[in-house]
């Protein structure tokens, strides 16, 4: 399927240099390989708000910026 779009100009540089470093065949190749990672990113915060609310409704506390503590915790043992 062909859509046209409107990017920055910096973005059609980057996908110009992705083809000189052989790493996309076509502009074209370069945008879906840029599209698709960022799904990929999308997908993985998906998951992980899907988890945090099951943890949630198994009554977890769940507190922002206690990471390292747990950390160094579970290092401590």
């Amino acid at each position: 399927m062909t859509v046209s779009i409107k990017v920055r100009k910096e973005l059609v540089e980057l996908a110009d240099k992705m083809i000189k470093l052989g790493l996309a065949k076509s502009r074209s190749h370069t945008f879906n390989i840029m599209i698709e990672r960022g799904l990929k990113e999308v997908e993985f915060w998906e998951n992980i708000y899907r988890d945090v609310e099951e943890l949630k409704k198994q009554n977890f506390v769940l507190r922002h910026g206690n990471l390292n503590k747990l950390l160094e915790e579970d290092r401590a043992q």
